[in-house]
């Protein structure tokens, strides 16, 4: 990928392989429950001995929809920024207020920060971060101090797997419709110019997937998250989350993230 963009200070998404959304499976819908998102399980040796050798901080949370259960784990309870994974908070909160499709998918398959400042002061700024907290049970998400910073929103691997699970299982099937057509058909680059192909559609060629990544530096660390959706009927849903020291480089961080994604991809079942 083209690295040097990746000095840019924000977030964004990648694009999806195939561009049109898969269909959720309602049997595979219907195994899930919030309370089954647990970080009680074994951490996965891979993403282990993947994560010892990243000289950051790095957590990873895979659930299997249609098992019910955690399949990956490691360090899922570790707080970080959200960045631009707190947009799907907005879209959520938009859509379900009757806010304009198109923009809140704009929003999301560009990561584009100037309608996500619109919808965030339109639609109650911290207060989108508490709602949705406190529907889809993410008991360790907290708003930003500064209400003007969404980014800063404070969440957990964990917490983001229960997201992913509101969305495909207990949003009005309008909202899932629109957020899932948006992450499907998410653009390789940024609206601020960003090529944000790492993480999961790296790690995963091959299958169906829909992603929101996010990254920001430097405050003062660099983050870079890589979250979504992977599977026939969104079978897995995947969140790794990451932090490094400004002074490790953009190519470190994208490898080393890619690396431990691709370790667990390797291990599941299409």
């Amino acid at each position: 990928m083209g690295v040097a963009s990746l000095a840019l200070v924000g977030c964004g998404h990648v694009r999806a392989t195939g561009g049109t959304p898969t269909a959720v499976s309602p049997v595979a819908a219907a195994t899930s429950s919030a309370d089954a998102t647990t970080s009680s399980n074994p951490p996965d040796p891979g993403v282990a001995a993947a994560a010892a050798e990243a000289d950051g901080q790095f957590s990873l949370l895979v659930f299997d929809r249609v098992a019910g259960q955690v399949v990956a784990s490691h360090e899922p309870t570790i707080h970080y920024p959200a960045e631009s994974v707190v947009k799907l908070f907005i879209a959520i909160t938009a859509l379900e207020a009757g806010g304009d499709e198109e923009s809140v998918v704009d929003m999301l398959a560009h990561s584009d920060d100037e309608i996500a400042n619109k919808l965030w002061t339109t639609y109650g700024e911290t207060a989108i971060v508490t709602g949705i907290a406190a529907k889809a049970g993410m008991v360790n998400t907290t708003p930003p101090n500064d209400p003007g910073r969404w980014g800063d929103t404070q969440t957990t691997a964990e917490d983001l797997v229960a997201l992913y699970r509101y969305i495909l299982d207990t949003v009005p099937e309008h909202v899932r419709s629109v957020i899932l057509r948006a992450l499907s058909g998410a653009s390789q680059t940024a609206a601020d110019g960003l090529d944000q192909y790492f993480g999961i559609p790296d790690a995963a060629t091959g299958w169906p997937w829909a992603v929101k990544q996010g990254w920001a530096c430097c405050k003062p660390n660099r983050v870079l998250h890589t979250t979504g959706l992977l599977g026939k009927n969104y079978r897995y849903i995947v969140v790794a989350l990451s932090s490094h020291d400004d002074s490790t480089t953009w190519e470190q961080v994208i490898g080393e993230l890619t690396e431990a994604v691709r370790s667990v991809v390797s291990t599941l079942r299409q």
